[in-house]
């Protein structure tokens, strides 16, 4: 079941997918980011990351990807059509089959598009960036108009560890042909690991927020600011529909106050 990140307000800012784009075609155009095809899995993939051994080795991961998103929007310089593509590590440098593991992270990529005659032509890429846990992308990512001119996609991380719950959110925005990665921590829980809740033990903490509106009152860098609405309780304090505003930084993108709750991390 998905979560729900998003409170009925932000929800207004949501284009749907409107392309007929087929994503073959699509894919065809970002071939040169994806290059590989894995014939065991039948999916387009790169090989992504890795890390170096002791004799300095180093493990390539092989992610297979597909077009999660494609939304066209119109712009003051002419259409444009954003693109998210989603990848799960399922093979290695060799193309066989590799086991995910709870440390690998998901593949996400985002692109812009701009027409060029008949055809598409890359303007903004970030072909290759972390989201999600146990080597599984995110999925459902949502577009938002985050500015007058400006779109971005958006979603949740989340992961358990050790009975430690903490979620977060992606943001993906562009900032000339760069795509600028923010994150937000939306949510920590800590009844899972059995220290807490009980007789003679500290209350568990667990709060949680939603991106409650986007304030279109004012414009930073390009981008409205959003409304962030926190819930929950967290080292001793308790709120209860407390709202935060993160502003848009053109270097790191989306960022919260030093009073932000779950800014600890």
């Amino acid at each position: 079941m998905m979560t729900v990140f998003f409170s009925s307000h932000a929800l207004a800012d949501m284009p749907q997918t409107n392309s007929a784009i087929s994503n073959e075609t699509l894919m065809a155009v970002l071939k040169s980011y994806y290059p590989l095809y894995n014939q065991e899995f039948k999916c387009h993939g790169v090989i992504s990351g890795g890390y170096t051994y002791d004799k300095g080795q180093k493990e390539g991961f092989g992610y297979c990807v597909e077009i999660d998103r494609q939304i066209m929007v119109k712009t003051s310089k002419g259409m444009r059509l954003y693109i998210m593509v989603t990848g799960d590590l399922e093979f290695d440098a060799n193309g066989d089959r590799r086991l995910k593991g709870h440390a690998l992270s998901g593949l996400a990529g985002m692109f812009i598009l701009k027409p060029n005659g008949n055809h598409w032509q890359v303007e903004s890429a970030s072909p290759d960036m972390s989201a999600g846990a146990s080597g599984y992308g995110l999925h459902d990512w949502k577009l938002l108009k985050l500015g007058p001119e400006k779109w971005g996609f958006v979603n949740e991380h989340s992961d358990l560890h050790q009975g430690y719950f903490e979620s977060g959110f992606i943001i993906l925005s562009s900032v000339g042909n760069s795509i600028v990665d923010s994150f937000i921590n939306s949510e920590f829980s800590n009844a899972g690991t059995g220290l807490c809740g009980e007789e003679q033990l500290p209350a568990c903490e667990d709060i949680d927020v939603k991106i409650h509106s986007i304030d279109k009152s004012k414009v930073v860098s390009g981008y409205y600011p959003l409304q962030l609405i926190v819930n929950g309780s967290i080292d001793g304090k308790t709120y209860n529909n407390v709202i935060y505003t993160s502003y848009f930084n053109a270097e790191k993108g989306y960022q919260v106050s030093d009073n932000y709750p779950l800014d600890r991390w």
